[in-house]
């Protein structure tokens, strides 16, 4: 009993980097005391555990050291591991998640195994549209070992040769994204990638130290926000159906935030009243509007209004016809 207790109190510390004689003692259900003479104990076998006095002391153990024959992942298995609850995702940048699941898995404490193994059972990401293709990026394995390993890489991009030092990768539904640093350009510090529009890449034996501080959710946010100024924007005011509403999602980019708040403006048939936003010519965007019929209106502009008109007497025309 005592053997077991001093081996799940030596894993807390490697595990914690230290931690209070109450916290260990709650968490190994004895006394204080008994958590002392234990330190003792571990100390005079030779293991470099000692305790810290004052504020933000307790008891700690030497980083280096290690409990044999614990069981230990190097960078790639634990990213195996990860991508073992994630199996979508894992095939796409090159890891083979079924021998994660069969061999790293397994190896894992019990009780994380299950933990691992009840995420993986409870959660499945597919990170593709019902009815649209995804964006194919054969060099996306690649990429990822570049990222990885903080490996430079020189890309073929848009038939340009550009050397890039990839912080991170992008999944934005099925459409991956690399953000990195392009040597030799201080025109903007990150730059985006579309991978499905690399058309080569050469790892390069060079190394790099990523910037200080970097945090790949800001560097992407940032980058996102100045990539939705920039595009050209069609504004178009509309009154929608309630039984409409569920199906704006159909109108992807143009595609208010659902559910519509409650304080949306309505009219006395219930019908809301709607400027959305589009990233496309008024032809485009009347093709993309007519997927609701007749459950939505163009109000504006005139141009789109006379357009959706102009369609919906073809349609009548055509359906009037006999066959």
């Amino acid at each position: 009993m005592r053997a077991s207790r001093l081996v799940e109190l030596l894993v807390r510390l490697q595990l914690r980097g230290g931690a209070s004689a109450t916290e260990l003692a709650a968490a190994l259900e004895v006394s204080v005391r008994t958590v002392y003479r234990d330190v003792d104990a571990l100390s005079a076998a030779g293991v470099p555990i000692y305790t810290e006095v004052g504020r933000g002391g307790g008891i700690r153990i030497d980083p280096a050291y290690r409990i044999a024959g614990l069981p230990r992942l190097d960078a790639a298995e634990a990213r195996g591991v990860l991508f073992a609850i994630v199996p979508a995702i894992a095939d796409q940048l090159g890891f083979d998640a079924a021998a994660a699941d069969h061999t790293l898995l397994p190896a894992m404490e019990r009780s994380t195994e299950t933990a691992a193994r009840v995420v993986r059972d409870r959660l499945l990401v597919e990170p593709t549209h019902w009815f649209v293709p995804p964006d194919e990026a054969p060099a996306l394995a690649d990429i990822a070992k570049a990222v990885w390993e903080s490996r430079e890489a020189r890309l073929t991009y848009r038939g340009t040769d550009v050397v890039v030092r990839p912080l991170g990768l992008i999944l934005k539904g099925s459409t991956w994204y690399l953000l990195g640093q392009v040597r030799f350009s201080a025109e903007e510090p990150y730059r985006l990638f579309r991978l499905s529009r690399v058309e080569a890449v050469e790892l390069r034996d060079i190394p790099f130290e990523r910037p200080p501080g970097f945090n790949l959710a800001a560097a992407w946010t940032e980058r996102r926000q100045a990539f939705l100024a920039s595009l050209p924007e069609y504004v178009v005011t509309v009154r929608v159906a309630p039984a409409a509403e569920p199906f704006l999602a159909l109108l992807d980019e143009g595609s208010p935030e659902l559910p519509l708040p409650d304080d949306i403006e309505r009219d006395e048939h219930g019908w809301a009243r709607l400027r959305l936003r589009f990233e496309r010519s008024p032809d485009a965007t009347a093709r993309h509007l007519l997927r609701l019929g007749a459950d939505i209106e163009i109000l504006d502009p005139p141009e789109l209004r006379e357009r959706m008109a102009d369609a919906a007497a073809g349609l009548a025309a055509l359906y009037r016809d006999e066959v």
